[in-house]
């Protein structure tokens, strides 16, 4: 297996971890509304982090790349969040 295939891997498997890590705390949190809102936006800037990280480490880093991922992460914290603090 390629170098790079493993570097490929290492990277979304801590993806994963990290979005896995931030839904199960979200869970944990389930009668602490205000301390969800928290976990959905920290996610939200981990998943950012890691695809500037990511695109960097590939030599693929642009600022489109950079916007996309800030736009689909507010996109993902403003669905989630419509839907966590609905009562």
């Amino acid at each position: 297996m390629s170098k790079k295939l493993d570097l490929l891997h290492s990277d979304y498997l801590f993806l994963s971890l990290g979005l896995g890590i931030g839904g199960g705390i979200y869970l944990l949190l389930a009668h602490q509304p205000s301390l969800q809102v928290g976990v959905i936006i920290l996610t939200g800037i981990f998943y950012i982090l890691w695809g500037a990280i990511h695109h960097a480490r590939e030599d693929e880093w642009h600022i489109k790349v950079l916007l996309e991922y800030i736009l689909i992460a507010a996109l993902a914290v403003t669905l989630w969040l419509s839907f966590t603090l609905r009562t």
